[in-house]
């Protein structure tokens, strides 16, 4: 087994085609000039099966796990989320938001969702609507949807800096409890990579 192991230090002055270098958290590459970017070292989670929630109000972890993200560091983060439902006409809001222990200095994130009173996988989405949000709290995604079967699916792209470490997990609420439980199906993932420390603006390449 071969194990390159480099030290953190700080970027070189200037970047130069070629380099690839290490400075806690990310590591860095320069492919051409001195046109330094990130390379992508990304925590995965992808469902093979589905997660079955339950009949209830209060908030649900999507993936049924959290990442554990560190201190002082901002992250990059990517999810597509297929929700589905096949019983229950009681109304209720489906909301969308982050928990676990981590604690935030701040986040902002774009989603985009479909939705259609059809179970996946034989529905088209009805309606197809997004939001930005700057708060880990839920966001109401879906409005007094009382129909028996529905498919949902989403996508949601953004940024988080973590001030103390801890676990960062999607979650999702009902306002009420449907009749019958959601499920995230099997496809469904998310990917996180760190990007910078803390506390300042990401500025990795020749931005000036």
């Amino acid at each position: 087994m071969s194990i390159l192991v480099l030290t953190s230090d700080t970027l070189s002055s200037p970047a130069a085609a070629g380099k690839i270098e290490y400075t806690s958290p990310i590591f860095a590459a320069t492919p051409i000039g001195t046109q330094r970017g990130i390379v992508p070292t990304q925590q995965y989670y992808r469902l093979d099966s589905a997660v079955v929630g339950s009949n209830a109000t209060g908030a649900q972890s999507v993936f049924n796990v959290g990442c554990t993200l560190s201190a002082s560091t901002v992250y990059e983060f990517e999810l597509q989320i297929m929700f589905s439902k096949t019983a229950g006409t009681t109304s209720h809001n489906i909301s969308f938001g982050f928990g676990g222990t981590a604690t935030i200095n701040n986040i902002g994130y774009d989603l985009k969702a479909g939705f259609a009173s059809v179970a996946i996988p034989t529905g088209t989405y009805a309606a197809v609507f997004g939001s930005a949000s700057n708060s880990v709290s839920a966001t109401t995604i879906v409005t007094a949807t009382s129909a028996a079967a529905v498919g949902l699916g989403m996508t949601a792209k953004g940024t988080v800096s973590i001030n103390a470490g801890g676990t960062f997990i999607p979650q999702y609420t009902l306002s009420a409890a449907p009749g019958g439980a959601y499920s995230v199906l099997a496809g469904s993932f998310i990917r996180i990579n760190p990007l910078s420390a803390s506390g300042a603006a990401t500025n990795v390449g020749t931005w000036a």
